[in-house]
């Protein structure tokens, strides 16, 4: 009895397996590919990996569930050197639904370069009844794009800012500050730049250097720049400072350049601010006076100390002589002395002749021989040699005469 019970149990089982090998040739035959979508994309980088994300979504659209299993992705460079595998653990996609599949790797480049990853989709999609399967293989190639990963790394963001300092012979020296930010995800090495200065039309006056540094992931970094202008450009309006280099950074084991950016457009100052702002340039008038049949003749030295390290120019120096009687001014008489030069941290005299006819010497009226007070005033340009900017400088000195009268 037992004997019977059992061949008829393995007849059962073998008409039920085949049924379904029948059912199952009939609907592999019925089934249609789902819409499988792949990618794979590098969505993080670093200066020792990157790392990669592969998701295949699978859409079925069967009347029946489907299975997909043995899903593995291998991504080499063009020259076929592999960089990263993957499996993604398979499972049953339900009728008519949607199933994503997911996975992470990390790939390092190894000073390789590569523009393109071919990543190697291998599997099987098919449909399984009782203990009989029947699949597919699946065999797809997914191009990725390393080098559009690269371009979207972000350069750093500069701010820059200049500072005049010490006017000398050799022209005005600048010193500054740059705030570089890195707004990625590694370090920035930034190596030792330099800038030009151009003015305002065209013409290059001068340089910039700037002192690099590493430049921390999501960081700000100081760094210091140093620079001269020649003293021409001080004929201008404006100045513009362009720097522009390169940084290193190490993304992936690989070793890349990020371009470097900034522009400044700067006023030119003023000599007046530039002119030795803590030590006064001294003025002093000297007179010896002679009697003459002409009239009082005084030999006048309008004497110019410098304190500055660089050489002055006076011009248009002028000295004028006033009456001054109950408030008011009159002209007397007026001379125009040489002109010159007042080397750097010296001295210089600048000489002429006045010349006071008697007639307006002595105002003889209402009784008084003197006037109330006499001034004496002495009016130059000083520049500096070759610059058209000019500083009006003046002295002023009195005599009075009222204890005479």
């Amino acid at each position: 009895m037992n004997k019977k019970l059992i061949a008829v149990l393995l007849v059962i089982i073998t008409l039920i397996n085949i049924i379904a090998g029948v059912l199952l040739f009939t609907d592999i035959q019925l089934l249609e590919m789902p819409e499988i979508t792949i990618s794979v994309e590098i969505i993080e980088i670093n200066p020792n990996e990157a790392i990669i994300q592969a998701i295949i979504d699978v859409d079925n659209t069967n009347a029946f569930e489907i299975i997909a299993k043995n899903l593995e992705i291998v991504t080499l460079t063009p020259d076929g050197n592999q960089v990263v595998s993957m499996l993604l653990d398979g499972g049953t996609v339900p009728a008519n639904g949607n199933k994503t599949f997911e996975s992470y790797a990390h790939a390092r480049f190894d000073n390789n370069s590569p523009k393109l990853l071919t990543s190697k989709v291998t599997g099987q999609i098919g449909i399984k009844i009782g203990f009989i399967q029947k699949t597919i293989p699946l065999a797809i190639n997914v191009i990725t794009s390393l080098e559009d990963v690269i371009k979207k790394l972000a350069s750093p963001s500069i701010k820059m800012n200049v500072e005049f300092g010490e006017l000398t012979q050799k022209g005005l020296n600048l010193t500054g500050t740059i705030e570089a930010y890195n707004p990625n995800s590694f370090d920035i090495i930034i190596g030792d730049i330099s800038g030009t200065i151009i003015t305002d039309t065209g013409k290059n006056v001068g340089n910039l250097k700037i002192q690099g540094g590493i430049l921390k992931a999501e960081k700000s970094l100081e760094l210091n720049s140093t620079g001269t202008i020649l003293l021409e450009a001080l004929n201008y309006k404006t100045i513009i400072i362009t720097v522009t280099g390169k940084a290193g950074a190490r993304i992936a084991g690989i070793n890349e350049t990020l371009p470097i950016s900034v522009e400044a457009e700067i006023k030119v100052p003023d000599i007046s601010n530039l002119l030795a702002p803590n030590i006064p340039t001294d003025i002093a008038i000297i007179g010896d006076y002679k009697l003459s049949l002409k009239g009082l003749i005084d030999d006048i030295v309008l004497e110019i100390d410098n304190p500055n390290k660089i050489d002055l120019e006076a011009r248009d120096i002028t000295v004028s002589v006033f009456y001054l009687n109950n408030g008011e001014k009159t002209l007397i008489a007026e001379t125009a002395l040489e002109e010159g030069i007042v080397k750097a941290q010296s001295k210089e005299g600048f000489k002429g002749q006045l010349i006071i006819p008697y007639s307006k010497l002595f105002l003889r009226t209402g009784g008084r021989l003197l006037p109330d007070q006499m001034l004496i005033t002495v009016r130059a340009n000083v520049t500096i040699p070759g610059i058209n900017q000019t500083i009006w400088v003046g002295v002023t000195g009195y005599q009075d005469f009222r204890f005479f009268n």
